[in-house]
């Protein structure tokens, strides 16, 4: 499923696969970018194509995403991660994160 055809990338919006563990200020980099300006959402699990990649472990990535916001950042941004069912396709529930600054 593309979610391109709800929302496209822009200066509120943001695409991530994943916030990668081993390199984590990189995808930090997109939410202190929307902390220190005017706000916006990122979305785990969809690639830069809008293509929604369906995340095996949703609680273990929301667990990553937090733990490495409170380890690397300072201030803590202020912000809200909402688990979402972007579709059932072929019986399966494609899932991704939508983190609101």
């Amino acid at each position: 499923m593309k979610i391109k055809s709800l929302i496209s990338e822009c200066t509120a919006y943001d695409f991530k696969l994943m916030l990668k563990e081993k390199k984590p200020k990189s995808g930090l980099k997109s939410i202190s970018a929307f902390a220190n300006g005017l706000g916006g959402s990122l979305f785990f699990g969809v690639d830069n194509d809008g293509v929604v990649k369906e995340l095996n472990d949703v609680q273990h990535v929301c667990e990553t995403i937090s733990s490495k916001i409170r380890d690397y950042m300072d201030p803590l941004p202020e912000v809200e991660m909402i688990p979402q069912t972007a579709a059932v396709l072929l019986s399966k529930k494609y899932m991704f994160i939508g983190l609101n600054l």
